[in-house]
C-alpha cells in the first residue's frame, strides 16, 4: 500500500511543480489552437511607451483541459519610435470572466524585442503605433 501512495504524492509534487514554473512570458505565448485578438479600448500611450491588451482564448473551447484558464489577458508594452514590444503581465481568465491569477513582470525587467515582419504582433504595433 506505500508504493502506490508514494506514487500519488510524486505526481502531485510534480504537478505542483509544473503549475508554479509559469511565467508571464510563457503564457503569453499563442498557440495554433488558439484565437488572439487586440483590445482596442485598451491602448493608452505614456512617456514614450505604449501599452496594449490582447485577449486570448480557445479556438474550440471543447478542447480546453478541465484545469486550464478559459482565457488569457496578455498585457504589451510598445516603444514605439523604436518599433519593439515586450510583455508585462498575463491574467488568466476563468470561463465566468474572474481572474485566477494575475503573472507579471517587474518594471524595468521587459525584453523589448522588435516583431516578426507580417506577424500578428507585426499588426498590433502598426494599430497601437499611429
Amino acid at each position: 500500500m506505500r508504493i502506490p501512495f508514494l506514487l500519488v504524492a510524486v505526481l502531485l509534487a510534480g504537478a505542483a511543480t509544473a503549475e508554479d514554473t509559469l511565467t508571464a512570458e510563457s503564457l503569453s505565448e499563442i498557440r495554433d489552437f488558439e484565437i488572439a485578438s487586440l483590445d482596442a479600448p485598451s491602448i493608452e500611450a505614456r512617456g514614450g511607451i505604449s501599452r496594449f491588451d490582447v485577449r486570448v482564448k480557445w479556438r474550440d473551447p471543447e478542447q480546453r483541459p478541465p484545469n486550464a484558464p478559459a482565457s488569457r489577458i496578455v498585457r504589451y508594452v510598445a516603444k514605439c519610435g523604436e518599433k519593439t514590444l515586450g510583455v508585462a503581465a498575463v491574467a488568466a481568465i476563468d470561463q465566468n470572466g474572474k481572474m485566477l491569477k494575475s503573472y507579471v513582470i517587474p518594471p524595468g525587467g521587459t525584453d523589448f524585442l522588435p516583431a516578426k515582419e507580417g506577424s500578428r504582433e507585426a499588426q498590433w504595433l502598426a494599430q497601437v503605433c499611429r
